[in-house]
């Protein structure tokens, strides 16, 4: 990934919206990347840092981590984030507060070694100390690594902060490669969700006059179909297909970066996927992988989303095109079927009651206009005109 010529591209785009300059200063992917953040924060002269990971992220990844930077004389703090009671790590205040009272002055930059929710957490208290932080991602099950977003639950609530993104990134491929398959899966899940996130930015652009970037987007569309590419070997466990969709989900998450906002990557389908995440809290159930919620909230919008751009006569050609050469339901189920992932709400502990509550209120989590948004809206009209008859 050249982020030069990212960032190139959009300093000549003219699309008229501000566009956030990339501060991540390198990203690096290999067997041996220990070795090259050692020597980036050896340049960068630190001499305290604190890694933030829970209890799976410390097994597979902070042995090798503290060793190299021990050896070159580096002194490294460790919090392991505590898991509720369910047995799930939250991205929320008690998880902020526990790594703020093990981050004292000493503390030259954070580390955040996991997936989402820990880089989430670390994102937070990042950004609110005004230190900087590395990026290693042990699995490749999200796109908010390279992002500045922190989605929280606060006080029972899904809210994304726009904050800093990584100042830089290094994924061990050997970890990346071993990662458990329903992690995987759920990359891919949050992956194929820029289908339906990607027709509700052109929608929202066109029906709702809100802001759009071209180059973003095509940024977005590289990813996804990148990915898609891939899925063979992602299917078969081969190094070519997970280094590939790690790659997709990092350039997602810079294509938020950029426009500073999370619009090229989440629409109707993580509403839902958030809707749900807060009912399961609210009742004390397990959490859900993000990517596995978003995988199965776009197989339920879909050919919904297909079917109301194809009945609507002003739609543009490109949201027509980019409609009709979305996969269908059935395609998509079939994917996720071979990564054995959960293809129907049911599966992930979603009612039938939750999921029409969801596809009813779901959209008043963000000032969006999306498609589940109009959706919702049709239905609450003719619902009152049939109460008038």
């Amino acid at each position: 990934m050249n982020l030069e010529q990212i960032q190139e591209q959009v300093a000549a785009c003219t699309c008229g919206n501000p566009h956030h300059t990339i501060t991540i200063e390198q990203i690096s992917a290999s067997e041996n990347v220990w070795q090259s953040l050692a020597e980036f924060v050896q340049k960068k002269e630190w001499r305290h840092l604190l890694v933030i990971a829970d209890a799976n992220t410390q097994a597979v990844g902070y042995s090798p981590l503290k060793k190299v930077l021990e050896e070159v004389g580096i002194d490294v703090s460790f919090v392991s984030l505590s898991s509720n009671e369910q047995g799930d790590v939250l991205a929320g205040e008690l998880s902020v507060v526990q790594v703020l009272l093990e981050q004292d002055a000493s503390v030259d930059a954070l580390i955040a070694l996991g997936t989402g929710t820990i880089h989430d957490v670390t994102r937070f208290c990042a950004a609110k100390t005004k230190v900087p932080f590395l990026s290693v991602p042990t699995a490749p099950s999200v796109d908010g690594f390279t992002s500045k977003g922190a989605p929280l639950i606060v006080r029972g609530k899904k809210i994304t902060y726009q904050l800093v993104s990584p100042i830089a990134v290094f994924v061990p491929n050997d970890i990346i490669r071993n990662a458990p398959q329903a992690l995987v899966a759920a990359g891919v899940g949050d992956m194929l969700g820029k289908y339906t996130s990607l027709l509700d930015w052109h929608f929202g652009a066109f029906d709702g006059n809100e802001p759009f970037c071209p180059i973003v987007a095509r940024l977005t569309e590289r990813a996804l179909f990148a990915c898609m590419e891939v899925l063979p070997e992602i299917y078969e466990g081969k190094a070519k297909g997970l280094d590939q969709l790690m790659d997709s989900l990092l350039l997602s998450g810079i294509a938020m970066l950029i426009f500073g906002h999370s619009h090229p990557a989440s629409g109707g389908e993580h509403h839902l996927s958030h809707y749900w995440e807060m009912d399961f809290i609210t009742h004390h159930r397990p959490a859900v992988l993000h990517g596995t919620k978003v995988a199965v909230a776009t197989m339920e919008l879909i050919d919904l989303y297909r079917t109301m751009i194809q009945e609507r006569s002003d739609t543009p050609v490109k949201l027509n095109d980019w409609a009709q050469h979305m996969p269908t339901r059935q395609e998509m189920e079939y994917i996720f079927g071979a990564l054995k992932a959960p293809l129907r709400p049911e599966e992930i502990g979603v009612s039938p009651l939750l999921l029409a509550s969801s596809k009813q209120e779901a959209y008043r989590l963000r000032e969006r206009h999306t498609l589940l948004k109009q959706m919702s809206l049709q239905s609450t009209h003719s619902e009152a005109e049939e109460n008038s008859l």
